[in-house]
């Protein structure tokens, strides 16, 4: 709805629009440069992508099977949860989906470092209040700053208190 006229095309979660890339407040990733390859077969597709560059996730929405024989030849990218306080990657990551057995939709620039941007951490389980922390982790990840001991915040509402957890964790002063 935020793209209004602009989307022309979806595929799964995947919206195509003609505008440049904008703020859409929902978006996980956005595909910076996305383009249409066609391919003739799965290791022409890998083949075609690697040319490219070499950091590729699938976003599977269609041709599920196929597209799995493409990831396969592609490099592996390594994406293990994070510990809380490490930075986010840094490595260019592209992101490329089936739209068609021989047609590959690819963009080798997207808005996050993540795969299919989801951020993926290394759970504590037993301290927090809630599974709501994590939010707050991936954002002072992506961000790349947080509260730093001493500072002030204000938890709004926080209930059940994941948010307030992380900033206490953090050596923030919280109301």
């Amino acid at each position: 709805k935020e793209l209004g006229a602009a989307a022309i095309e979806t595929h799964g979660h995947l919206v195509l629009a003609r505008a440049e890339a904008q703020h859409v407040a929902w978006s996980a990733n956005t595909w910076l440069e996305p383009m249409r390859i066609p391919i003739s077969s799965i290791s022409d597709a890998a083949k075609k992508l690697r040319a490219i560059q070499r950091n590729w996730v699938l976003y599977s929405q269609a041709h599920h099977r196929r597209a799995a024989l493409i990831a396969e030849n592609l490099p592996k990218v390594s994406a293990k949860p994070l510990t809380f306080g490490l930075t986010a990657p840094k490595a260019p990551l592209g992101s490329w989906t089936l739209l068609a057995p021989d047609l590959l939709l690819a963009s080798p620039r997207c808005s996050n470092p993540f795969p299919n941007g989801e951020a993926q951490f290394v759970e504590d389980r037993t301290a927090p209040p809630s599974r709501a922390y994590l939010k707050l982790w991936e954002l002072f990840t992506l961000l790349g700053e947080r509260p730093r001991p001493g500072d002030f915040c204000i938890d709004l509402g926080s209930s059940p208190g994941g948010w307030t957890w992380v900033l206490q964790q953090l050596g923030a002063r919280v109301l």
